[in-house]
């Protein structure tokens, strides 16, 4: 049985204060969509962010994201997952709603860790027989 599956690269700015996170979400905004995005969030994360990820350009790594053939609606056990599982989750559901695309600023979110704009940097996808 086959079954979708995709990786994606996630970078963020993690900032305490929701107004700090509204001028940084502007900024990369209002900036072309696509690698110059990725490029300035990179920059300000360096900068502003309050992740240990900062010194990597905002970098979270790379998170498989499957579905079950199943029900399509319903993620497959078994894959990455970020550390700040409230962050993957509303990452998982803005994609599952077709919110956030790669290239395109995403946010800002609220976790327990702070306020975060988003962005994927990368995606990778593959059709894999289960």
């Amino acid at each position: 049985m086959a079954g979708a599956s995709f990786q994606i690269q996630v970078r963020h700015i993690q900032v305490a204060k929701k107004e700090v996170a509204d001028l940084l979400m502007e900024t990369v905004g209002s900036t072309k969509a696509g690698v110059p995005q990725v490029q300035l969030l990179m920059k300000l994360a360096g900068k502003y962010s309050t992740c240990r990820s900062k010194d990597d350009g905002g970098n979270l790594g790379w998170v498989e994201m499957g579905w079950n053939p199943e029900d399509p609606r319903k993620p497959r056990g078994g894959f990455r997952k970020l550390e700040n599982e409230e962050l993957h989750d509303i990452i998982g559901k803005a994609l599952e709603k077709n919110e956030i695309e790669q290239g395109v600023v995403f946010g800002p979110v609220q976790t327990k860790q702070g306020y975060h704009v988003v962005i994927i940097s990368n995606e990778f996808k593959t059709n894999r027989i289960l």
